[in-house]
C-alpha cells in the first residue's frame, strides 16, 4: 500500500502546531466531537504495507493538534465488529493539549491487530453517526482510516445509505484516509470501487478522501477544514 520512505513525510505532521492567540488568551472556540475510527482488517494484516504505522501517525496527529479542551472524543477500532476504545470529553488545564502519554496509549490500542475474519467498515460509519448524535451542541468531525476493501463486509450493500446518514446536519467534516490503490477483483482500484460504493455522497464538499500515497499532501486540507468548523 505504501513504502517506509513515506513515513518522514507523515512524521512531520506530528510536530505540534503553535497554539492560537485565542488559546493563549484563554478564549474559547466552539467545541467539536472528534470521532476517530481505524479499520485494522484487510491490508493492515500485511506487514509490507506498513498500514498500522500510517494509521497510528494520523491518529496521533489528530489527537495532538486537532483536539482542544472541551471537545468530545470517540475512538473506534474496526475489525469483524466495532470496538469503542475511548469515549470522553477532553478537559485540558488552561487549554493544554492532550498528554502525549494518553495519545500513545490510545493510538496503540486503535491499531492493535484484529482477530478473526470479516470486516465491519459499514458498521464503523454507523457507530460514528451514533457517536455524533450524542453531542447535539457540537459539530462532528470524523476521521476514518481504512483501505476501503468492503468485499468481506456483510453490511456492504447498505454502505451508501449508512454513509448518507452520517452526513447529517451535525457532521461538519469526514476525512477518509488510507484508501488502497491496489486492484480489486473487478480490476479497478480498491479506492475507486469504495468511492463508487459511497454514491453521490462521496462528492459532498464535507468529504475529504486520501489514498495511501497522498496522506501527507491531503492532511493539510483536513486541518484547514477543522479550523473552519470551529468558527
Amino acid at each position: 500500500m505504501t513504502s517506509f520512505a513515506l513515513f518522514p513525510l507523515l512524521s512531520s505532521l506530528l510536530v505540534p502546531t503553535p497554539l492560537s492567540a485565542a488559546s493563549v488568551l484563554g478564549l474559547s472556540s466552539p467545541p467539536i466531537h472528534m470521532v476517530i475510527a481505524v479499520d485494522m482488517t484487510g491490508s493492515s494484516k500485511n506487514p509490507a504495507f506498513q498500514y498500522a504505522p500510517q494509521a497510528r501517525l494520523i491518529a496521533q496527529n489528530v489527537m495532538l493538534n486537532q483536539v482542544k479542551s472541551g471537545d468530545s472524543v470517540t475512538l473506534l477500532q474496526v475489525c469483524s465488529g466495532v470496538k469503542t476504545i475511548a469515549d470522553f470529553q477532553y478537559q485540558g488545564a488552561n487549554g493544554a493539549r492532550m498528554p502525549k502519554s494518553d495519545i500513545l496509549r490510545y493510538s496503540n490500542a486503535l491499531t492493535a491487530p484484529c482477530k478473526g475474519r470479516g470486516s465491519a467498515i459499514t458498521a464503523g460509519f454507523s457507530a460514528a453517526t451514533s457517536a455524533g448524535q450524542r453531542t447535539k451542541d457540537a459539530k462532528t468531525v470524523v476521521v476514518y482510516f481504512t483501505d476501503g476493501a468492503v468485499l468481506d463486509d456483510p453490511q456492504r450493500s447498505t454502505l451508501p445509505s449508512v454513509f448518507s446518514k452520517l452526513l447529517g446536519r451535525s457532521t461538519a467534516t469526514v476525512f477518509i484516509a488510507g484508501l488502497s490503490p491496489e486492484a480489486d477483483a473487478t480490476g479497478s482500484s480498491i479506492r475507486d470501487s469504495f468511492t463508487a460504493q459511497l454514491g453521490k455522497a462521496a462528492n459532498d464538499k464535507r468529504v475529504i478522501l486520501a489514498g495511501a500515497y497522498d496522506l501527507a499532501n491531503v492532511y493539510p486540507s483536513f486541518a484547514a477544514a477543522v479550523k473552519a468548523d470551529r468558527r
